[in-house]
């Protein structure tokens, strides 16, 4: 029999910033229809999940401040002190983490989101009765980053990592370039193979969630065009290569553009000069902030298409890419190699290779001249791929890992 319980820990899961609303509900409510009742730990926050849900807000509930405020106040220490604030408010949860876990009778944990070495410490000394895995969302343990400073943590967490895999009983990654990227870096002489598990990073299925027309979408968001219109959403990101979409826009005139999220490490302000600069900013509608799941369904209506465009050097996976299949809706892709296996496996859209300004203009041009039978066929291809990797049968792996 399955665990009845499952106490997941997610510092940002009540937090209005990243992917946690939209991965923990889907995630949680897949596990609640395999009978299975769960629980979410994070710092307080305004963010609220289904009632089949068991939240547990940890502090006074106050905003976290994206990175790229701290940059905007301190320059290149902002990082510093970014990374600082992170580290504590983790170490800090961790111990409201142990008085809970006890309370519940010390059930499986998942750690979906983490900081290393917080995690590391909070392992090496918590009494071991009960199964426990992890997620790594991110597996780029290298220089490779938007700043030096980040590239020296992950570097720096290497070891924290190694001792995360030694601690587990599973840890998920969600493709398999990610797999052997994490090996290579925190496991070179291949002691934890085992424990590294590829699941499906999860999506609604179509069938059940509500969809808007393009239409009606677009109104709702005030836009009023008769140009095709791209979207790209989440978290603002150094690694999402903006200017290169924005120049790309510039040389697609068939083409509208809409920004939606909250701020990261790059900030709206950042993004308005490099629209400027393009000379695209009568094309580019930009929605700054947090994106509620009851808002997801506007704009992936909206678009024709989701941009999915990240530097070649990234090995994490897009949830944006993989939301998009719910609404049925194509994406362009470029940077990773496990984004370009998603598309040449599944046929979900285009991806952009060599990563280029003409590269992706050409892309560009030719979803705008796509015709409507070949739309259909794309959304078939869509649909079957949402169906093979919906929460459902991500819960079904969490769950055969977390009995083994």
């Amino acid at each position: 029999m399955p665990p009845n319980h499952l106490l997941i820990f997610s510092p940002s899961a009540f937090q209005r910033c990243g992917h946690q609303q939209s991965y923990l509900t889907g995630l949680g409510e897949a596990l609640t229809r395999q009978g299975v009742e769960v629980h979410v730990l994070g710092m307080a926050g305004s963010v609220s999940y289904p009632s089949s849900i068991v939240p547990h807000l940890i502090g006074e509930g106050t905003p976290l401040v994206s990175r790229s405020s701290y940059r905007e106040r301190l320059g290149p220490l902002g990082d510093v002190a970014w990374g600082t604030a992170r580290l504590t408010s983790q170490a800090n949860l961790m111990r409201g983490l142990q008085r809970v876990h006890r309370s519940l009778g010390a059930p499986p944990l998942l750690f979906e989101t983490f900081e290393y070495l917080s995690l590391a410490a909070y392992l090496a000394r918590a009494p071991r009765s009960h199964r426990q895995a992890c997620i790594f969302h991110d597996t780029n343990f290298n220089m490779k980053h938007a700043s030096v400073i980040a590239g020296a943590y992950k570097l720096l967490a290497r070891p924290f990592a190694r001792h995360i895999l030694r601690r587990v009983d599973r840890a998920f990654v969600h493709a398999s370039g990610m797999r052997e990227n994490l090996l290579e870096n925190v496991d070179p002489q291949r002691r934890y193979t085992r424990k590294v598990e590829v699941i499906p990073y999860g999506a609604p299925h179509p069938d059940a969630i509500q969809r808007m027309d393009p239409a009606e979408a677009r109104a709702s968001l005030g836009i009023t065009t008769q140009r095709r219109v791209a979207l790209a959403f989440g978290t603002l990101r150094a690694d999402k290569c903006f200017r290169l979409l924005f120049e790309s826009l510039a040389r697609s005139p068939e083409w509208e553009l809409i920004v939606a999220g909250p701020e990261g490490e790059v900030s709206f302000r950042e993004l308005l000069a490099l629209c400027e600069q393009a000379q695209v900013e009568d094309r580019v509608r930009m929605f700054p902030g947090f994106i509620g799941l009851e808002d997801h369904r506007k704009f992936f209506g909206a678009a024709d298409a989701v941009i999915n465009i990240y530097d070649e050097s990234i090995r994490h996976e897009s949830g944006t890419a993989q939301l998009a299949r719910s609404f049925l809706r194509p994406i362009i892709a470029g940077g990773p190699p496990d984004l370009h296996r998603y598309v040449s496996e599944t046929g979900a859209g285009w991806f952009v290779a060599p990563l280029s300004v003409d590269k992706l203009a050409e892309i560009l041009g030719q979803a705008a001249r796509l015709r409507e039978p070949e739309r259909a066929a794309m959304e078939r291809r869509i649909y079957t791929a949402a169906v093979e990797r919906s929460w459902d049968s991500v819960a079904a792996r969490v769950l055969t890992a977390l009995r083994e």
